[in-house]
């Protein structure tokens, strides 16, 4: 037995209730006249949404049964939205809901097994259209040929029962830390929740496919497209970190203004996720799963903003903060490469650097 099925197996072993019983209070509980706004407060999606969601993976959660009462896919659905939009522990939702713990753990783990493998690579990624793209960062922020933000955040754990130390981050929690890259409307384009808290933001980025795929391959969604990152990230030719310490001239002042608006968008995106599913603000869960957690949270955002547009309902604030907050956060990146490359990627990021801070004359 793995540690996955240990831990699935200590959350199922409570008795079960009435599997009937069950069932019959769970659909008195969940009324169909509902309205959209009460759906969405209890579900964290609106009804369109929802539909979507349980068309894509609905098929999937399907079990062939015997049992006259077993629960649907919709029913499995639900439970785990709810579970996800309230954060709250099996138990609590399982007397909401009128089913067993074990049942509300089985249906968590099926659903969002089955939206990561049927949705998530499919709807978190960097869109067809791309052309809308670099206009969009400038208008929000000023910033010119931006194709995402990146940044870093901490998904807090319990301490896991492998390689616990690993997982200690700087501010002494068990986290993962999540890389995420954002567009313009704050749709998801990217997402990393593989490793532990102690592993820096720029080593994180280092060890994805989207760093391979710029990098290495030189792919970019449009032409001299650039990614905008914090101090904690080197600069690049496709990698633009506020690297500027002593701004000497009013375009260099001007270029960490519009930088740090830009990059904003990013922390404004986890702040919103985070909001609309506290679930991930701590998960007694182990990394792997929890990791699972936070790519299904980042599938459910991209539905909640390309489906009936919804903004959460959370003001998206325009974060007007100085560039000294800048100058005084500044954290140095690791250094990930030979010297050799390091010098060569540097010398090519800072040439691109001089156009786009020329930009701002």
């Amino acid at each position: 037995m793995n540690m996955y099925e240990f831990v699935f197996e200590e959350e199922v072993e409570e008795e079960e209730l009435d599997e009937m019983r069950e069932v019959r209070r769970y659909r008195r509980y969940f009324d169909r006249e509902m309205t959209d706004f009460a759906f969405k407060e209890a579900f964290r999606l609106s009804v369109s949404q929802f539909e979507f969601l349980h068309g894509e993976i609905g098929v999937r959660l399907t079990s062939p049964t015997n049992r006259s009462h077993a629960l649907t896919a919709e029913e499995k659905i639900l439970s785990s939205l709810h579970w996800m939009g309230t954060g709250s522990q099996y138990h609590s939702v399982s007397s909401m809901h009128g089913i067993s713990k074990s049942s509300v753990c089985r249906n968590v783990h099926e659903v969002i097994s089955a939206i990561v493998s049927v949705l998530f690579q499919r709807l978190v990624c960097w869109p067809d259209d791309v052309g809308q793209i670099a206009a969009g960062f400038l208008q929000k922020g000023g910033f010119p040929s931006v194709a995402g933000c990146v940044d870093g955040t901490m998904v807090n754990i319990d301490a896991p029962t492998q390689f616990e130390e690993q997982y200690v981050n700087r501010h002494g929690k068990h986290a993962i830390n999540v890389m995420a890259i954002c567009g313009p409307g704050l749709m998801l384009y990217a997402i990393n929740a593989s490793w532990p808290g102690s592993i820096h933001d720029s080593r994180v980025l280092w060890n994805t496919a989207i760093f391979r795929k710029f990098d290495v391959e030189n792919w970019r969604p449009f032409p001299d497209a650039v990614i905008l990152g914090d101090s904690a990230y080197p600069l690049k030719e496709w990698l633009i970190p506020p690297v500027i310490r002593n701004p000497e001239n009013p375009e260099e002042q001007a270029f960490l203004r519009a930088h740090r608006q830009t990059r904003r968008l990013i922390e404004n995106c986890f702040g919103i996720m985070k909001e609309k599913f506290p679930c991930l603000n701590h998960m007694r869960l182990e990394p792997e799963f929890a990791g699972m957690i936070v790519l299904a949270c980042a599938t459910l955002h991209n539905i909640a903003l390309s489906i009936d547009r919804d903004d959460y309902g959370v003001e998206i604030v325009d974060l007007q903060g100085g560039i000294e907050d800048d100058l005084d956060n500044l954290d140095d990146p690791e250094d990930l490469e030979d010297e050799p490359e390091a010098r060569g990627a540097r010398a090519r990021g800072e040439r691109r650097l001089t156009r786009l801070i020329n930009f701002f004359r």
